[in-house]
């Protein structure tokens, strides 16, 4: 008899538990990421951009801590410059979360850093919209192959990243 009254009397909070075990199965914040690249100066979509998501976790004791890769996804900017990415189950910190968009002719864009002088980002959080800056004539792409490598944390190769890869690498020769 005493189960059946404790059933009864927290079952709208049994109910809640057993939604939210439903709905949130694993730990992080799977879900997708979705937004729209515009060019800075028109406000135009940009069609083509790689958009690079790059997910890790620390692992290790303090001190001697690194990180692990969790995941790697890249896809491109439709027509309308709009892009969905898949976020992997386990990311727990926004710092976990390394989003990079690039597309020839542009200043590549990334949620935790700023180009040139890589500083973090007072907002990691992404926005539904990011904004490209045309790359500055006259000015040279070694710094900026650099940063793009810092900003994708180094996935930027052509097992892992195909497309993002093809994108960048012309600019490796560049002066």
């Amino acid at each position: 008899m005493g189960l059946k009254i404790f059933l009864r009397h927290h079952a709208p909070l049994l109910r809640l538990v057993g939604l939210f075990v439903l709905v949130f199965p694993g730990t992080g914040c799977a879900g997708t990421i979705q937004g729209q690249v515009v060019d800075a100066q028109t406000s135009q979509p940009i069609a083509g951009a790689i958009v690079l998501g790059v997910w890790t976790k620390v692992a290790g004791l303090p001190g001697l801590h690194h990180h692990e890769l969790v995941g790697v996804q890249e896809v491109e900017t439709d027509a309308e410059g709009r892009f969905m990415l898949e976020r992997p189950r386990r990311i727990i910190y926004e710092d976990d979360e390394s989003v990079t968009v690039y597309k020839p002719g542009y200043v590549a864009w990334n949620n935790l850093i700023v180009f040139p002088n890589s500083v973090r980002r007072k907002d990691t959080r992404l926005s539904s919209q990011i904004i490209l800056e045309r790359f500055p004539s006259g000015k040279g792409h070694q710094r900026h192959v650099s940063f793009i490598s810092g900003a994708t944390r180094g996935k930027d190769n052509p097992e892992t990243t195909p497309k993002f890869w093809n994108a960048v690498r012309p600019e490796h020769f560049l002066p």
